[in-house]
């Protein structure tokens, strides 16, 4: 009986993670689909929502199994009411796009759900600007691939309310992850630390004086799990190059965080890494 009481004890405090939970994702892209995987896994219910038919079909092609399960569904447009408890917007790291998206969820949820950007590098206070629902917006910022990796930085703003970060931390435990607060500046923590593995190696690689193959294998025999190169990749290039941007034009353009011409060139090129089938390695 004691070993019941504490795992009552345990759920109550977990928000109430322990029942299946209505979760709606915006985007089905790269992000999209894997954060809806780890929701999925622990047996929530999800909602993909994806206007485009191409990024539809293919989240339904990679999470096909989840789909026949009933833990996924997709949608392709949004009702004029939502009922689920958390909204996470997964969709391309542009400030605008994601404004755009996030506004049209003000008359649509419910008035106690929690609202999630999944950013990469861009501001959640700007984000949040115009929103109705400050109060219950914040930042949670996995990390590709989603299923497999931890850490989760959660960036809360001067508006979110204390009870709805607690809430969010809970619920990212009850997932497996790890969540860290995460301050809001350029880069949060983990993006304004990386920066210059990814910028240095490019830069090495611009003046010629390397090949990608040559840093990363490098870095790799110094203990790397990935060279910056091979990351790049995994990551997609086009979202690298997008943060990169972000945390340069964010800490007023220091010379040491300048974006690579090289990426960029990658970027308008479609080689944007192992998702395109092509970046820096071929796939």
């Amino acid at each position: 009986m004691q070993f019941v009481g504490y795992l009552a004890l345990v759920c109550m405090s977990a928000f109430y993670f322990c029942e299946k939970m209505q979760v709606l994702i915006l985007g089905a892209g790269t992000m999209g689909r894997g954060i809806a995987e780890v929701f999925a896994q622990r047996g929530h219910l999800v909602t993909l929502y994806e206007p485009y038919e191409e990024a539809r079909n293919k989240a339904s092609e990679l999470l096909s199994a989840l789909i026949r399960e009933g833990h996924v569904s997709l949608w392709e447009s949004l009702p004029p009411s939502l009922s689920h408890e958390i909204i996470i917007e997964a969709v391309p790291e542009n400030l605008s796009l994601k404004k755009e998206v996030l506004k049209e969820l003000s008359a649509r949820r419910a008035s106690q759900t929690i609202v999630a950007t999944n950013t990469s590098a861009l501001s959640v206070h700007e984000i949040a600007r115009g929103l109705s629902y400050k109060e219950y917006f914040l930042g949670w910022h996995f990390f590709n691939p989603a299923p497999r990796m931890a850490l989760v930085e959660v960036i809360p703003t001067t508006f979110t309310l204390s009870e709805v970060v607690e809430k969010s931390l809970s619920l990212l435990r009850s997932l497996g992850k790890v969540p860290v607060i995460a301050p809001d500046m350029p880069g949060f923590i983990v993006n304004r630390i990386a920066r210059p593995y990814y910028v240095e190696a490019l830069r090495l690689v611009e003046r010629g004086d390397v090949t990608p193959q040559m840093v990363d294998a490098l870095m790799e025999g110094l203990g790397f799990r990935m060279g910056p190169f091979r990351l790049m990749d995994l990551i997609g290039i086009d979202v690298n190059h997008a943060v990169t941007q972000a945390v340069w034009q964010g800490l007023w353009q220091p010379p040491r965080f300048r974006p690579s011409w090289l990426q960029a060139q990658k970027v308008a090129a479609g080689h944007t890494g192992r998702k395109a089938g092509k970046g820096f390695y071929s796939y």
